[in-house]
């Protein structure tokens, strides 16, 4: 593309700045404005397994009357017989103390008819309120179960650590487990949000208790593997979790376990253990809720990602995506820094390339179809879930701003220089036209302006440096012909040397080609045209503006190039230097001048027609009449309407055209050469030369001796025809 090479010099650094731009915002920048998009991702790879964790969970076989810590033999028995059939580490996935209770009866376990067998409390009694359970008397103990079930089970940090709360569990048991097994930490790391998403890799985390129960050589591996781990609170190290979704209901069947605590602690032993074999090798988590029970749910992306069931998950389910997340190391996770840094990379390339060599369209087009590909990278691969979509896009609006921004100064610069190289009237009319339609060939009427300059050729052997010439000729045209432009719109067609030619295009309802028809180029015509007056009136009045601005500049050039030109050569060119206006109007055709092989070449909007070659010859006549603006039959009217006066020079054929053309010579009210005297007798007098009278009494004005010279040269040549036009055969 042309327009790419004002940014050859800067691609590079644009290049760098986009990559440097990605690598910032993905090293030192939260990815928080990525992770509604990475939750979605997470949701769409929801896990659907739990090979390695079931959950025992509250249910209605457990009748209402039986509290919550009066349920706490319940999950003891359930322990013992999970521990029985080979089930690992056991987790109550609550809160739990054991303070100086009133005289309470225990559940102990459940009878086929829903029934429950009530334990007897052993205790002292010390007020009518309250008992104190004695060391010797342990069997009280609600968390009394056996030493292969007690060496295995855990449960989460107690409200007061400086109680006695052994004494939830038997006496002699007690003493067999390990200091740390009783007391795990169950933080959840929020990373300042609300929204639960990452495990707590912490040695001292329930998790990794519970993991490392299961499989130790696994937990091992995958803490081993930290390159895609990422930092969350206090600097703490984590991961994102892959979500099941929840369940709200017990389920025996499917690969994710939620049984009922009523059978596992039934007090058939048979039935009891039937069930309990369904999570042999696995570790369990102890419910003490129901899963219809919404006092211990969670705000995760479950919860929160666009198109998730919007379901809170309860707790002990979020810690068994936490455990067979570690487990099973399909945590989300970035991918490897070669792969974002190479994605950086071929984004930026795609940005500034694009934004050098092609049209904005593409440009954002492609950035569109850019984000898209990594969004759905996101949700392909269910691993690499966290790609960085908006240190991407940032890669990608970084190049993509800094080529279009570079395009719009360049544009401004390239504006500037349009305006002026290429007259504002075709900029306004290329401009208006619609996309797609180019500016062919179209009929109009126009006016037409051209000026010479008399003994230009001779002024150029005088100068002997083209920069003089160049000099003299710019000095002329900014004091002179600019205010045709400025002052009076007329249309620029042409420097040529020391010829200028205006036009102005105008409005003619009676003439206008395709009327009624839908014309886009004539509809595009007409919000730049003047009207027919009005553009009659512009050139008038300009032409007269202009013959003043010229001849102050001819008197002026002693004084203004004294010590730049030489002063003989100097005092010759003053004496010679001169300029004439001729003006006429009628068809012309507007259009693009030049090759018309599409997208080759440079092409130029101009016109063509009679009207120039008219104005041209006419103008050339101001060397034979003392007059400095000559125009033609059809301007006279407006002459007269305008102001101005007009004196009659005849009709003339001009070289190269056959048809005759009516001339008058244009001048200000004012001007002696256009008093009503001196154009009566001037007239007369040429009329009488025209019908080839003599007539002694009919004197030709003084003022006039000029054009009388031409005539009587002209009759001596025998150039007047019978029609009475003169025809002639000098341009």
């Amino acid at each position: 593309m042309k327009h790419e090479r004002p940014l050859k010099h800067y691609k590079i650094l644009f290049f760098t700045l986009a990559c440097l731009s990605g690598w910032f915002a993905d090293y030192y920048l939260a990815t928080e404005t990525d992770d509604w998009l990475h939750d979605a991702a997470v949701v769409y790879q929801a896990r659907t397994t739990w090979p390695h964790i079931g959950i025992v969970a509250l249910d209605k076989g457990v009748p209402l009357n039986v509290g919550r810590k009066q349920a706490l033999p319940l999950y003891a028995k359930a322990a013992e017989r999970l521990a029985a059939v080979g089930a690992k580490r056991l987790f109550l996935d609550a809160r739990v103390f054991k303070g100086m209770e009133r005289r309470m009866r225990y559940a102990v376990c459940i009878e086929k008819d829903g029934g429950v067998q009530w334990s007897e409390p052993q205790c002292t009694v010390d007020t009518l309120e309250q008992c104190t359970v004695l060391p010797s008397e342990a069997g009280s103990a609600p968390l009394r179960m056996n030493e292969k079930a007690i060496t295995q089970f855990s449960i989460a940090p107690y409200l007061n650590p400086e109680a006695q709360d052994f004494l939830l569990y038997d006496w002699d048991a007690v003493m067999m487990m390990p200091e740390q097994g009783i007391n795990v930490s169950d933080r959840l790391v929020t990373r300042h949000s609300p929204i639960a998403r990452w495990i707590d890799l912490s040695l001292d985390h329930a998790i990794f208790k519970l993991a490392q129960s299961v499989n130790p050589d696994k937990t091992e591996n995958s803490l081993a593997k930290i390159q895609n781990d990422e930092v969350c609170d206090k600097d703490r190290s984590c991961r994102r979790i892959r979500l099941s979704s929840p369940l709200f209901r017990l389920n025996d069947q499917s690969e994710r376990l939620i049984l009922p605590l009523s059978v596992l602690a039934s007090c058939d032993e048979a039935v009891a253990l039937e069930m309990a074999r369904k999570l042999e090798n696995k570790a369990v988590i102890f419910q003490v809720t129901s899963p219809q029970e919404s006092t211990d749910i969670l705000v995760t992306p479950m919860t929160t990602a666009i198109f998730g069931p919007r379901l809170m998950t309860p707790g002990p389910q979020y810690i068994a995506d936490e455990v067979e997340t570690l487990l099973q190391q399909d945590h989300p996770r970035a991918p490897e820094a070669w792969m974002k840094y190479s994605a950086f990379i071929l984004i930026a390339l795609f940005a500034v390339l694009t934004g050098a060599y092609l049209q904005q369209v593409y440009l954002w087009l492609g950035g569109g179809i850019i984000i898209s590909i990594l969004i759905t990278l996101c949700f392909l691969n269910p691993l690499v879930q966290l790609w960085p979509v908006t240190s991407g896009f940032l890669v990608f609006l970084t190049g993509a701003c800094l080529t279009t921004g570079a395009h719009l100064i360049i544009g401004f610069r390239q504006g500037r220089l349009i305006s002026r190289y290429m007259p504002y009237q075709i900029h306004d009319l290329l401009m208006s036209l619609p996309s797609g339609i180019s500016f062919n060939n179209h009929r109009c009427q126009s006016v037409v302006l051209m000026s010479d300059l008399a003994g230009y050729t001779t002024v150029t052997g005088l100068l002997k440096e083209p920069s003089d010439v160049m000099n003299l000729m710019n000095d002329y045209l900014s004091e002179t012909s600019i205010v045709l432009q400025d002052k009076y719109a007329g249309w620029l067609e042409a420097y040529v040397g020391d010829l200028i030619c205006y036009y102005w295009p105008y409005s003619d309802s009676e003439n206008t080609e395709n009327s009624g028809k839908e014309n886009y180029l004539g509809n595009a015509l007409d919000k730049v045209l003047l009207t027919k007056p009005d553009a009659f009136h512009h050139i008038l009045s300009g032409a007269l503006e202009l013959t003043q601005l010229q001849h102050h500049f001819f008197s002026t050039l002693s004084t203004r190039y004294k010590g730049k030109i030489d002063a003989e050569s100097l005092e010759k060119i003053s004496n010679i230097i001169n300029a004439g206006v001729g003006i006429t109007s009628g068809t012309v055709v507007m259009g693009n001048l030049g090759p018309q092989n599409k997208g080759k070449g440079l092409l130029k909007l101009g016109i063509l027609g009679d009207p120039l070659n008219l104005a041209s010859r006419i103008e050339g006549l101001t060397r034979f009449f003392n007059t400095e603006v000559i125009i033609t039959e059809e301007l006279v009217a407006d002459a007269h309407l305008s102001g101005f006066k007009v004196r009659h020079l005849g009709s003339m054929s001009v070289k190269g055209r056959i048809a005759p053309a009516v001339i008058y010579a244009l001048g200000y009210a004012e001007d002696v050469r256009f008093s009503k005297e001196n154009v009566q007798a001037w007239e007369k007098w040429l009329t009488m030369i025209e019908q080839g009278r003599n007539d002694p009494d009919c004197i030709c004005p003084d003022i006039f001796q000029k054009d009388k010279q031409s005539i009587l040269t002209w009759v001596k040549r025998d150039l007047l025809n019978t029609q009475g036009a003169w025809v002639l055969d000098q341009k």
